[in-house]
């Protein structure tokens, strides 16, 4: 059996549990592949080919599991999250569970669970696959960003707000629910609009079937950025579109049957005490 590792770049932590995962594996017979440099430049890691692995485990926090669903997702693997940070929504499996969660590994009992992507299409650029959101943005802080917004080509309404947030349900509980948006169960397709601080007195968030296509247009000469999971894809010019749409393949999550969204949820935002 062969899995794949990817690791926090800069929690040493995550290289300890990264060592001791190698360390079990082994003793179960499990090569172990890295995937990025941090795994890979690991004594014990294998250099296989990630193509042949059955699965891809992800050792930080949220960003380490969009890490290792960029490297997944073209392969169709599953990504099992192990988490070190604060919340981590997106990772199940929690530091004190490894040993039990390899055991598992070696006998294979997990389940795979599929969730929506996201599809970011630069007008003249690049397009590119996100799982948790798209976001359309000023990058002057003083001013800002003037949108139009086209659904399925039809003007809706231009928006003069910090940026918008597309979310996935995956991605509900990121960017978007910091700017006001709904915590969604992660297994929905839907696509979600938020605004982030509009210059308007309509702010509600907008959910959308993921069929329809979203179309943002940059609506002056003020610089407008766009990032698909925090990664920059550039700036948009006046009149320049970036059209968002569900992905056309889905991220495959790896769950042990631990904690489903609403007790997921209650834990992680510390409402199991009230």
């Amino acid at each position: 059996m062969i899995i794949g590792l990817v690791l926090h770049p800069e929690r040493v932590r995550a290289t300890e549990v990264a060592k001791e995962v190698l360390a079990g594996a082994a003793a179960r017979g499990i090569r172990v592949v890295g995937v990025d440099a941090e795994a890979s430049s690991l004594p014990g890691i294998d250099d296989g080919d990630l193509a042949a692995a059955e699965l891809v485990l992800s050792i930080g926090g949220d960003g380490t599991v969009l890490e290792a669903v960029k490297r997944a997702l073209p392969l169709g693997l599953p990504i099992l999250g192990v988490n070190l940070g604060r919340v981590g929504f997106l990772a199940e499996i929690e530091e004190s569970q490894m040993a039990e969660t390899l055991d598992r590994i070696e006998a294979r009992h997990w389940v795979v669970e599929e969730r929506m992507t996201l599809k970011a299409e630069i007008e003249d650029g690049p397009t590119v696959h996100g799982l948790n959101d798209i976001v359309i943005s000023k990058r002057m802080a003083n001013r800002l960003a003037p949108l139009s917004v086209y659904v399925d080509d039809a003007l809706f309404r231009t928006y003069r707000a910090d940026g918008i947030v597309v979310a996935s349900a995956t991605g509900s509980t990121a960017y978007s629910f910091s700017a006001g948006g709904p915590a969604v169960d992660p297994t929905l397709r839907a696509l979600f609009m938020t605004a982030v601080a509009p210059h308007s007195l309509f702010s509600r968030t907008l959910v959308y079937e993921p069929e329809r296509v979203l179309s943002f247009v940059a609506g002056s000469e003020r610089p407008v950025g766009v990032e698909v999971d925090a990664t920059d894809l550039g700036g948009l010019e006046l009149g320049q579109s970036v059209r968002v749409t569900a992905g056309d393949v889905s991220a495959r999550f790896a769950t042990m049957g631990g904690m489903r969204f609403p007790h997921t949820l209650q834990h992680k935002l510390g409402l199991d005490g009230d």
